[in-house]
């Protein structure tokens, strides 16, 4: 396995504090993982126009992955 390391500012560093406990994970390379096998999904699962739109708890969210 390849490591790789970098540095991110404070907000970042917070998102990836807040997903550990919402994603269930003890480490940043977890979080960074599951980040990624979302991200994937998203772009496959993109319409024609780039665009996804997420739905949950809240109002439906349209969300432009090229802009």
């Amino acid at each position: 396995m390849s490591v790789t390391s970098f540095e991110v500012d404070q907000h970042t560093a917070e998102a990836i504090a807040e997903l550990r406990g919402l994603f269930g994970v003890k480490t940043n390379a977890a979080v960074i993982r599951r980040a990624l096998a979302l991200a994937q999904v998203v772009s496959r699962e993109a319409a024609p126009d780039h665009t996804i739109t997420v739905s949950g708890r809240a109002e439906p969210v349209r969300i432009i992955l090229n802009g």
